[in-house]
């Protein structure tokens, strides 16, 4: 009975140890400390990534002003399909909020 315990221990051990290969094998990893951080004014900052965006809320649209369609959207899911969504967007491009467009609006511009 030890023996088959410790055949058992022995192959989830080199299994876990195959899986921790693989998983580095795979994957980049990173490690910084604070002190590696750019602060802002030094060389190599990077600037906020939406001091360009904008509040685009009113009318609904289907393109930023960027050029960008696709969006960030938050959405209720029932039965795998999407059941209701807010109707404030986000450019995932440049990040301006915007205004989505509803069945409603389509029929009254038709």
């Amino acid at each position: 009975m030890k023996t088959i315990y410790l055949l058992l221990v022995g192959f989830l051990a080199t299994l876990g140890i195959k899986k921790a290969i693989k998983f580095f094998d795979e994957n980049e990893i990173l490690i910084f400390s604070k002190e590696d951080l750019v602060r802002e004014g030094e060389e190599g900052y990077i600037s906020d990534p939406y001091k360009d965006a904008m509040d685009l809320r009113g009318t609904p649209t289907h393109v930023c002003v960027c050029g960008c369609n696709i969006w960030n959207v938050r959405v209720i899911f029932e039965d795998y399909s999407v059941s209701s969504y807010f109707v404030d967007m986000e450019c995932a491009n440049c990040g301006s909020m915007a205004t989505a467009p509803t069945l409603a609006d389509r029929e009254s511009k038709e």
